[in-house]
């Protein structure tokens, strides 16, 4: 898991540390960079495991991510062990982009110019077990693609970051892992109100696909659309039966993405999620929190990292789960634990921590160090 990471000249990310538990929800206002925190996460494990130029898209695109007025390098640095204890095995790796020491910052975005990388790890071994690419995952879930019949070859087949590929996930699941896609429905039965079962039928998945023609000495690109016999999912409801997914609400086909991350044949180590109430009922999100801390028993080595804006959600957590983001007068952010507040110790047995977010809000955050 990722204990601690430090972040600066990321976005409006200028210089922030950051202290995480298994189960870590951000909130603040909109633009206050909560989501900036899990992107740079995503970045930072992805160029540690792969290439630094392929995350980074091209060579402007660090420089569009870069802190507006920031100085020296772009890091993020991840502190990471082997367990969830204290005492378990600890390293840590960074990436850095380097820009040109030649040419001044705001003349770069005239122009192409080449930032460098650095890659530190303290131990490659440790690190390399502990945040492989696969075993992260930052899913942005789509109803609609997570409704549609898809086709795998793939063993096990993988759901997309979208959804996409959700019905064959299933599917396998369900024919060579019975048990595990029994606990996957139970747990879809406890978040979704009257579901009862799912089912599959098959259906037509089409698909372009590219081929090389020769022609004589030349080769050519055809390009021909080919059908597949695909899985679709059937769901069953108290009162109703035998329901298309396509059919289904938003939140029913969110729920059951999340646990098909979370449960699935390909279960990542880590976890982020923006916005984990989307389409949630409060009920609903009481619901999820305490599954997640079902999941957390069992699996050790999950850590999920959130961002919500609802403090009914709050209210089901830890305060020392909870960290505050703010935008300081500088337009930088700041993050902080709820516990930090002068007046937690006062309220902490009256109150929940979504009632305390609400009450203290993150001004004081906003201010901390600039009073005069």
């Amino acid at each position: 898991m990722i204990r601690t990471v430090r972040i600066q000249n990321f976005k409006s990310l200028r210089d922030v540390s950051i202290d995480l538990e298994r189960f870590t929800v951000f909130v603040g206002a909109n633009g206050s960079g909560k989501t900036s925190v899990l992107e740079a996460i995503h970045d930072a494990v992805r160029a540690y495991t792969g290439d630094p130029q392929k995350v980074f898209a091209h060579e402007r695109l660090v420089d569009w991510i870069y802190s507006r007025g920031g100085e020296g390098d772009l890091s993020i640095r991840c502190w990471t062990s082997t367990g969830p204890s204290s005492s378990s095995s600890m390293g840590h790796f960074a990436v850095e982009a380097i820009p040109p020491r030649w040419v001044p910052l705001a003349s770069q975005r005239m122009g192409k110019v080449r930032w460098d990388y650095r890659i530190e790890p303290s131990n490659p071994m440790l690190n390399a077990a502990l945040v492989p690419a696969r075993n992260l995952v930052f899913p942005r879930l789509n109803a609609a693609l997570l409704a549609k019949p898809s086709y795998s070859e793939d063993v096990p087949p993988r759901m997309e970051y979208t959804g996409k590929g959700l019905a064959s996930v299933l599917a396998y699941m369900a024919l060579n892992d019975p048990k595990g896609f029994d606990s996957l429905v139970e747990a879809a039965r406890t978040l979704i109100p009257r579901l009862r079962g799912i089912r599959f039928d098959k259906a037509s998945v089409y698909r372009t696909e590219k081929e090389l023609v020769r022609f004589g000495k030349d080769t050519v690109d055809r390009r021909s659309r080919r059908r597949y016999r695909g899985e679709m999912i059937l769901l069953d409801f108290e009162h109703a039966e035998n329901i298309s997914a396509r059919v289904a609400s938003e939140g029913t086909m969110l729920m059951l993405g999340l646990l098909t991350v979370l449960l699935g044949p390909s279960r990542p180590q880590i976890v982020l999620l923006d916005d984990i109430e989307h389409g949630l009922h409060p009920l609903a999100q009481k619901e999820l929190v305490e599954a997640i801390g079902r999941f957390l028993e069992q699996f050790p080595s999950l850590q999920i990292l959130a961002t919500s804006h609802s403090p009914f959600l709050l209210d089901f957590l830890n305060p020392e789960q909870v960290r505050i983001m703010a935008t300081g007068p500088d337009g930088y952010s700041r993050c902080g634990r709820l516990t930090e507040h002068l007046k937690f110790s006062k309220w902490k047995e009256e109150m929940a921590p979504g009632e305390m977010w609400s009450l203290f809000g993150e001004k004081w955050l906003a201010n901390k160090g600039t009073e005069s």
